[in-house]
């Protein structure tokens, strides 16, 4: 019975812990929304479009008016893979955090 109980006990946390998405974190200048994603470049020049915005994010930064433009961020997302209409993946970034930085 002892052993019974363990199992279920051991089940019982498992099964309850929440599973947590891996966050990324890059310093990026916010250029303004192309093609529907929040664009933003970093210092090396690379480019990261974000196809969606946390709510609480959203709300702390108003990135659909020009107010932040040119301004740099600390941009936390998360990437989320989906399958497209021809059974291909492709990753989604999602911004769920951001912070002024300049």
């Amino acid at each position: 019975m002892k052993t019974v109980f363990i199992i279920f006990m051991v089940l019982g946390i498992t099964v309850s812990e929440p599973i947590q998405q891996e966050e990324f974190i890059v310093e990026a200048t916010y250029i303004g929304i192309e093609e529907g994603a929040y664009t933003f470049v970093d210092d090396d020049g690379l480019e990261y479009e974000f196809s969606d915005i946390d709510i609480k994010a959203s709300k702390k930064y108003d990135l659909d008016s020009n107010k932040f433009l040119g301004r740099k961020f600390q941009v936390t997302y998360w990437m989320e893979t989906e399958i497209g209409e021809n059974d291909e993946e492709y990753d989604v970034y999602i911004i769920v955090s951001l912070d002024l930085v300049g």
